[in-house]
């Protein structure tokens, strides 16, 4: 049985399931080796980060380093600061949504 990709917190995923197919995230929190917590600082605010199973989000090779550490000290992060990392990410601007 797989477990799904290695995911690290802060970094960029693409959904391949569900109704948010195709939108990118951040990995906000990883909850065991089948399931994450995902953010876009829109839709999925950090208030209330999204369930996914890894089996169902499709790693891209790409991280946001200051909220990766930001996360890792406990420091609070703002969806704004979410939208700006995935938009640096994904290279579309800061109007992606």
């Amino acid at each position: 049985m797989s477990t799904g990709p290695t995911l690290r917190v802060g970094q960029l995923v693409y959904s391949k399931a569900g109704r948010d197919r195709g939108r990118p995230f951040l990995v906000w929190d990883i909850l065991s080796p089948r399931r994450v917590l995902l953010v876009d600082g829109k839709l999925r605010r950090v208030a209330k980060p999204k369930l996914k199973n890894t089996l169902h989000v499709q790693p891209v090779n790409r991280w946001a380093e200051d909220i990766a550490a930001k996360r890792s000290k406990g420091e609070n992060i703002s969806d704004a600061e979410v939208r700006r990392a995935l938009a640096k990410l994904v290279g579309e601007g800061e109007n992606m949504f």
